[in-house]
Order: structure tokens, then sequence, then C-alpha cells
């Protein structure tokens, strides 16, 4: 892949915290000096660990000047823009380069020109950010005995296996769609260093294998706990559950093996993690505080830790006056909320100039809000989504009793009534609706659907775009690889659309 060469120089700089403005010299001409820095970089514990919190830097921070915005800030653009909690303000903009790349997830247009969708940026910094992870774990030892540096091991295993969980959700079919023969993801465990090295795609199970690979030797390593900023043994747990849910089929074929899984993982952090659901108030203000004090929190990528600015997630300034994004809640979404739904209070009032229509904004992105930019961060684990998770996963196999007390935490803590008499495709809906709710505006939405195999349906037009329906098994559910990348490693196969 084209980024291969440039990241190589990149990463091992922003690993040991220098910066080189040559980084499109060849490869050759800055090996030699690199590896001299690399050697310094592991020659100690500390090495290690200030390695493993540079990558964390790199996840949290920008991605290039020419994107403009930052890792997550697009993850979440191609990830909730394509399902149907999102409607775009209907007024008119004269950034109309910006609107194709803002929108092209939203009309699932699916480019794969850098210029006209986030595609490109998304697999370049994922990418980029592998090549850091990969360096540290190149240089433990066989037979390392070392707390510090097995802890790091354990923590940089855990960042591969979410950036490949992301990538194989956004670029290889749902799960239950013949994994063993659909495309995934290139399986880069090793740094790049040859510039001939164009690998091709693993099949979609392949990828699966190794990230749960990855997580389950990572659970073995990690032996420390610090903020819910690092990963730790119940992070790794938690992604698991998630994974497996991802690889536990339809409701109407179901795997009840994965299904297993998806409920022991989540078991294991809601059991034993120490972690407790916020109530009242403090769950009215979830996303108000740092994630670093949030007992519900398990990893969240935090944009203080390096220091770094994330773009305002949906924001979209094009006009003067005001005080919130372009991407509001639909009507859709705002529908599903009770009256006495708790989490009414993630959406409030906001001022876009000639909007009158779509006034409230999701407010789960607001700490240091200041007109374009904010520190807020990005809560990737959560305590709920592991009863949201055990819930649907007992449902699947069954437990129907099992299912619906997990579905009643969710619910009672949130200020609704229990819910009663459901089972079966009842109980199943009404779990997916809550998660919906619960997990709105973090990266699900779409995601939920697809793996499900039930269509996206949005049944309101919205900034030009009419009514679209997305069926599970459309070639559109996966993004089109960058031109750019296809271009330089022919290995690369192109997603259909």
């Amino acid at each position: 892949m084209k980024q291969h060469n440039i990241s190589f120089t990149v990463l091992i700089i922003v690993i040991i915290g220098f910066s080189l403005s040559s980084c499109d010299k060849k490869l050759d001409e800055l090996a030699p000096h690199n590896v001299n820095f690399e050697e310094r970089q592991f020659s100690s514990p500390q090495g290690f660990m200030n390695a493993t919190v540079g990558n964390y830097q790199v996840m949290s921070g920008g991605i290039e000047s020419s994107s403009a915005t930052n890792m997550d800030y697009i993850w979440l653009n191609l990830s909730e823009f394509r399902g149907n909690n999102i409607k775009l303000v209907d007024v008119a903009s004269t950034n109309a380069l910006g609107n194709a790349k803002e929108t092209d997830a939203f009309s699932f247009s699916n480019s794969s020109s850098k210029d006209l969708g986030y595609s490109h940026w998304y697999w370049r910094a994922a990418y980029k950010a592998l090549l850091g992870i990969n360096m540290v774990l190149k240089n433990v030892k066989a037979g390392e005995t070392n707390a510090d540096i097995l802890n790091a091991k354990g923590e940089n295993l855990f960042l591969r296996a979410v950036l490949f969980f992301d990538l194989v959700r956004l670029y290889g079919k749902p799960y239950y769609q013949s994994p063993e023969t659909n495309p995934g993801i290139p399986l880069i465990l090793q740094p790049i260093v040859d510039i001939n090295d164009r690998p091709s795609r693993a099949t979609v199970k392949q990828t699966f294998d190794q990230i749960v690979k990855d997580l389950t030797e990572a659970i073995q390593l990690m032996k420390k706990r610090s903020t819910n900023s690092y990963a730790n043994k119940y992070a790794a747990y938690a992604l698991l559950s998630r994974v497996y849910l991802y690889m536990g089929g339809t409701f109407a074929q179901a795997n009840a093996a994965f299904n297993q899984k998806a409920k022991e993982y989540a078991d294991s952090v809601i059991l034993n993690g120490g972690y407790t659901m916020l109530q009242g108030t403090a769950y009215s203000n979830y996303y108000l505080n740092s994630n670093q004090t949030n007992t519900e929190t398990i990893w969240a990528i935090n944009h203080t830790i390096g220091s770094s600015v994330t773009s305002m997630t949906f924001q979209y300034p094009t006009l003067p006056n005001y005080t919130g994004s372009w991407a509001r809640p639909s009507q859709d979404f705002l529908n599903l909320l009770e009256t006495n739904d708790l989490r009414k209070n993630y959406y409030k009032k906001k001022i876009y100039p000639g909007n009158t229509t779509d006034t409230l904004q999701c407010e789960k992105y607001g700490i240091g809000y200041t007109a374009i930019y904010c520190n807020s961060p990005t809560h990737y684990l959560r305590l709920a989504e592991m009863y949201l998770n055990r819930a649907e996963a007992k449902v699947k196999t069954g437990d129907n009793s099992g299912a619906l007390a997990d579905l009643n935490i969710i619910r009672a803590r949130a200020g609704l009534t229990d819910a009663a008499g459901l089972s079966g495709q009842s109980l199943f809906d009404e779990i997916l609706k809550q998660r919906r709710i619960e997990l709105a505006f973090e990266g699900h939405n779409s995601f939920d659907y697809f793996r499900n195999g039930l269509p996206m349906v949005r049944n309101y037009s919205s900034f030009g775009f009419n009514p679209i329906t997305v069926n599970a098994t459309d070639a559109k559910v996966v993004l089109r690889i960058s031109q750019d990348e296809i271009t330089f490693n022919p290995n690369l196969v192109q997603n259909d659309q």
C-alpha cells in the first residue's frame, strides 16, 4: 500500500517523540537513522511504555494536515452517518467539496476518491497507527519477563484488535455472510519496511480470528490497571464480547457458540470488572465530564492524553452565528425517546442559521467546545453495552427471562418502567431499540442493522437526499478502498458497489 513507506518513517518518529520534515524521502535513506532510534527507544521498559502512550496519542490525534480533522471524527462519520439517527440540516452551503466528503457515507456513495469521501483518510490513519503498534510488538523479545514490557505488549495487542475490528466493520461484509470467502482487510502484523511488500486482503473470518487471537493474548499479559484512557484486561474482555456478538449471526440464524462467548465475556466485565452504571443526575451528565473519573466507561479515546484537539463531532461550521452542528438527531430517532427517558438530556437546542426544524443537537461531544473544536473523549466501550450485548446473546440462545432482566437494567436506569411479557422476536426488537437509544452517536447504529441481517431504513429526506433503504446484503454496506491504495497495491481487491 502506498502508505507503508511513508508510515514507517512517520510512526518511528511518533513513537520516540521526534519530528522530521522529510517524510517522503526514500526508505533506504532513512532506515539506518530510524533503526538507531528504534534500538534506543526499546532499550528499557520505560521506552516501551512511552512508545505505547505514543500509540494512544496517534489514535486520538490528527491524521494529516490535508484531511483537516482527526481519526475518530472520521470513524464516527463513517459509522453514524450510514444509519438513521442522523438528519442533516437542510440549509444551503457554499462548500461543495466539503459537502461531498461529509455526506459521502450518508448517501452511501462510498467514494474511493480522497477528495470526495473519508474512506481514504481512515484507511491511511488506521494503517499508520498500526505501524506504530506493530513496532512495539516487534521489539518484545521472546521469553520476555519484565511486567512493564509485557503489559505494554498487551495494550498494543488490544489497540491492534480495535483497529482491525473497526476496519473489517467498514470494509468487510457482515460475518454471517460467507466469512470464509468474503474479503476482509490486510492483516499486517509486522512493520512493513519494503516498499515492494504489498499485502492482499485476508478473509473476513481470518480477520476476526486474528482479532480474537490478539485479544485473548492481551488478556494474559495486561496485569496493570490505570485510568480508562488505557486498556486493561477488562477492556479486552469487553471488546471480545462485542466481537463475538458480531460473529453471532442473525436472530433467525444465530450461532449459539459465538453468542455464548459474547455472553461469557460480558459476564467477565459485569461481574468482575469493578465498573458501575451511573444513575440519576450522574447519568444525565455522563458526557459532560472527563472519562477518567467515569465508573461506567471501560475504555475511552482520551483527547487530553497528548493535548490533542479534536474537531467537534458532527460539526460543520460554514455559516456565522451558530452554536451547533449541521448533523442533528433525526425525528425518527427522537420519536423513540419516551417522556421520562433520562437520555433526553443528551439532546439540547442549538442554533444553526436558517434552520427552524431540526433544532436539537446531540451533546455527547461538548467538553471544552469552542466554535469548532473540543476535547471530548470517545467512549468506545461502556458497561451499558455489556448488558445489551448479554441481553442480545441470551435472547438469541433462547434465554428469554435472562435477556429480559438485562434489558430492564437498561430501561430502569433510563427512568423507564420494566418491559414485561416479551420473548423471542418482540424481545429481540426491544433490545435493538434500547441499543439504538443507549449507544446513539457512539458508532454502532448502522452496524447493528447489517450484522443482524436487517435493512437500514431512512424514511426521511435530508440535505437533498431522498429516503433510502439499504439491505444488509447490498454491496453498499461496505466502503470502497481508496483508489490511491488500489493503484499502488494491485493485490488489494476492490469492494463491489
